[in-house]
């Protein structure tokens, strides 16, 4: 009984009750000024260099060692059993930190959270920022860690900021608290439109107001060494709606059209199949942390066929339901989730927090 009080008296703080929420999705004005602003850009100049003497090697990949798992403590959308699930599923040495605009809710998230990733594997950040309704897309809003090398070859870790159509902008918080550099990509992108593997390939579906943004943002400010853009031909248009790099010779996506481009990174394209029902809905937007992977499903006939791909691979994979965010906030696991590589908790602080 104390269990369930506790978690109704979270969900109540966190959730609002019955309110409406936006979905991940833009509206049609959002989008139009997401356009105009970057056509603004569009003919600029820009490059970036964090603090002169380090410069971006590549992006930090999914598939690479991860050190921490990020999301908000919005839990709308039924989320607060998916964000459970990931808490107390996490490998070894992969730490949780949970960030809140309300620092009036950090000692409840605590009591939540400690029971399932341990005491020692959480931190809950009680920040101070620009938050909205959209705060729960976390892949969109947080900044993207990239690889950056100083004079002598060095490497350490810093962050990409991006303007968020949301309003969200938790980017400068979060990347004190991580004590890394954070550099800034002045267009409209979210986070959730960007797949990379450890090679600097970099994937991004072709939508609008993405398209305004030239290859030399991607190149200079993230590290891409190649730019990989797709046609929008379904979801909201993100990357990891679509495309999911599995390993270092596997990429999936649900999308047959894209196999030739996915091909020519030199990769062997395996085939997810379509949920049959909802528009939002898809078995790409998994996340990968370790060894495991949490997978979405829908109850439905095609999951087994989805999770039996997932398991081809050798990986531990957790289904979890996703009907209700993806039908009415249009996305999922990986929405909802930031993952940073291992470095250490001084790094990462000045990350999240600056």
């Amino acid at each position: 009984m104390k269990k369930m009080l506790l978690v109704l008296g979270l969900l109540s703080l966190c959730s609002l009750g019955a309110q409406p929420k936006p979905t991940m999705q833009p509206t049609a004005l959002e989008e139009l000024r997401g356009l105009q602003h970057n056509q603004r850009l569009n003919q600029r100049h820009f490059s970036w260099r964090p603090n002169g003497q380090l410069q971006v090697d590549r992006p930090f990949s999914e598939i690479e060692k991860t050190g921490y798992l990020l999301f908000h403590s919005d839990t709308y959308y039924n989320t607060n059993i998916i964000k459970d699930a990931l808490a107390s599923n996490l490998p070894a040495g992969v730490k949780l930190i949970v960030y809140t605009d309300q620092p009036s809710l950090v000692s409840r998230l605590k009591s939540h959270y400690e029971p399932l990733a341990g005491k020692s594997n959480l931190e809950v950040l009680g920040l101070t920022y620009r938050a909205t309704d959209r705060a729960i897309w976390a892949r969109d809003n947080t900044p993207i860690p990239v690889l950056l090398k100083d004079s002598t070859n060095l490497s350490k870790w810093g962050a990409v900021d991006a303007v968020y159509y949301g309003g969200d902008e938790p980017d400068s918080a979060l990347a004190n608290f991580f004590h890394i550099n954070l550099g800034k990509n002045p267009y409209q992108f979210e986070g959730g439109n960007f797949v990379a593997d450890p090679k600097g390939n970099c994937v991004i579906v072709n939508k609008r107001p993405t398209a305004e943004i030239p290859d030399s943002v991607f190149t200079d400010v993230y590290g891409c060494k190649k730019v990989v853009r797709l046609k929008h031909v379904s979801g909201i248009g993100h990357a990891d709606e679509r495309v999911k790099f599995i390993n270092s010779s596997t990429v999936l996506t649900d999308t047959p059209s894209y196999v030739p481009q996915l091909s020519s990174l030199g990769y062997e394209v395996r085939v997810l199949p379509a949920p049959q029902g909802g528009r939002f809905r898809t078995y790409v937007n998994s996340l990968s942390i370790e060894n495991k992977i949490f997978v979405p499903v829908f109850n439905e006939d095609n999951d087994e066929e989805a999770l039996a791909v997932y398991k081809s691979f050798g990986l531990d994979v957790i289904p979890l339901d996703t009907e209700e965010i993806s039908d009415k906030g249009n996305g999922s696991i990986h929405c909802i989730t930031m993952t940073y590589p291992q470095m250490e908790m001084s790094e990462l602080k000045n990350l999240l927090l600056r």
